[in-house]
């Protein structure tokens, strides 16, 4: 099932792929990996029939309250996700995340245009790492192997292997 290979390999990550009493610390004590695991738990019920969209509200709600984060359970995240220090964590209903990235705190993956009728928001490649404070804006590509520094306003698409930093974003490293 897609759901248990998910979660494994996003507590994979967290332990560093660590011997199993360090997964165990992981999965009792790390409010960021409970944070993913909400998140990978509520997509799983949102999809049950009649009650899902009632229990989608619910768990958003919940990771509003509890970790501060607004997270749409109708993003799509692919697995090895890691978000470090799970607060101030916004990410629109139509992002996509790739495999194995890294999220930082205080970032916000949304629409750049918020009075727009047409919901326009980031997809992210694999192994993307998101520094603190960072804001992807707009419906915008971001390749495979990205670095976005701390604070970054994201308003172009950025090549695979670069570095973006700056307000705005400007790539100052390419690693091909």
């Amino acid at each position: 099932m897609r759901f248990f290979a998910n979660v494994r390999q996003d507590l994979s990550r967290y332990s560093n792929n660590g011997r199993w009493l360090y997964s165990l610390k992981i999965i009792l004590v790390s409010h960021s990996f409970h944070l993913v695991l909400i998140y990978r738990v509520g997509v799983f019920l949102s999809r049950i029939p009649f009650i899902g969209s009632f229990l989608r509200v619910m768990i958003e709600y919940f990771m509003r309250i509890v970790f501060a984060s607004d997270i749409s359970l109708r993003s799509r995240i692919g697995a090895g996700l890691v978000i470090m220090h799970g607060h101030d964590i916004v990410i629109g209903s139509q992002v996509v995340i790739g495999r194995n990235c890294k999220i930082l705190n205080g970032v916000t993956l949304g629409n750049k245009d918020t009075e727009a009728s047409v919901n326009q928001q980031p997809v992210l490649g694999d192994n993307v790492i998101v520094g603190s404070g960072a804001k992807i804006l707009g419906a915008i590509k971001l390749g495979d192997n990205v670095k976005v520094g701390a604070n970054t306003v994201v308003l172009i698409d950025v090549p695979p292997g670069s570095t973006i930093v700056g307000v705005p974003g400007r790539c100052v490293a390419k690693n091909l």
